[in-house]
């Protein structure tokens, strides 16, 4: 391999070592820092004097203005070496310090699902008898019981950001003395994709190994060997969009969050 097809892939392992979606955060970060400085017309070397200035800035507007010098660095870091040098600087950590206090914003914790919000679901669907009501309470019932994030099971509304070896694969799903498995192949802990094995146990409300019995014998008759376990009756993959209209067609905006289990997920 010559060295211009090296240096290639040396860049684009440089890209894939972020998720696409952080990518996309750290590129609001950048561009909000290049707008920052073309308005108030300073360079955008990254000295002390500019990056406390840009941190004092976007705190007016929102609490999480720090954060964005995050996207900043990575975008600019190549460019400007010194950077960190600078975000170290003691005047643009104490201007960092005072926004996380001015911005302190309470924290607003999402209300906990109850076994009884999963029965009303379950509910729902002996009601309905529709496929994607199966699905939805399977995909809860899994994300209660599994302690998942709700990421881990239905995909982003953004479809640039779908990727097919974060989806959990029909194959993986066994089922072995009344116990239901399959492989998560990747979630926030696990940034190299070695996966994670979910195991799932019978319960009293909403059983999880009952529903994913009878969602599959369903989804199997609709769509065959397609590889995704989760799939809504139309083919389509659920996202996050589908997944929130279903759970707040019964509860309000106090329940929902990352996790669908209080304390199981962050």
């Amino acid at each position: 391999m010559d060295l211009s097809r090296l240096d290639e892939f040396t860049l684009w392992l440089q890209i894939r070592a972020i998720e696409r979606s952080t990518a996309q955060g750290y590129t609001t970060g950048a561009r909000d820092y290049i707008r920052f400085c073309l308005q108030h017309n300073i360079p955008i070397d990254p000295t002390p004097s500019t990056l406390a200035r840009y941190v004092a800035y976007t705190s007016r507007f929102i609490a999480s203005g720090p954060k964005y010098l995050t996207g900043v660095r990575h975008y600019l870091i190549g460019f400007y070496p010194e950077f960190d040098k600078s975000r170290e600087d003691p005047r643009v950590k104490a201007a960092i310090r005072g926004s996380r206090k001015v911005r302190a914003d309470p924290v607003r914790r999402k209300l906990p699902l109850r076994t009884s919000h999963l029965k009303s679901f379950l509910n729902t669907y002996h009601t309905s008898g529709k496929y994607d009501d199966l699905l939805f309470v399977t995909i809860l019932s899994c994300g209660f019981y599994g302690c998942h994030r709700t990421g881990e099971l239905v995909q982003k509304n953004d479809k640039s950001l779908f990727d097919w070896k974060k989806i959990i694969k029909r194959a993986s799903l066994t089922f072995h003395d009344g116990r239901a498995q399959y492989h998560l192949p990747y979630h926030k802990a696990d940034p190299f994709y070695r996966g994670t094995d979910i195991l799932h146990t019978t319960q009293l409300i909403a059983d999880p190994v009952t529903l994913l019995q009878k969602y599959t014998a369903l989804r199997d008759s609709h769509h065959g060997a397609r590889s995704a376990l989760f799939l809504c009756e139309d083919g389509s993959h659920p996202t996050r969009s589908w997944f929130d209209g279903k759970f707040f067609a019964l509860l309000d905006r106090s329940f929902g969050g990352h996790s669908l289990r209080a304390g199981g997920a962050t």
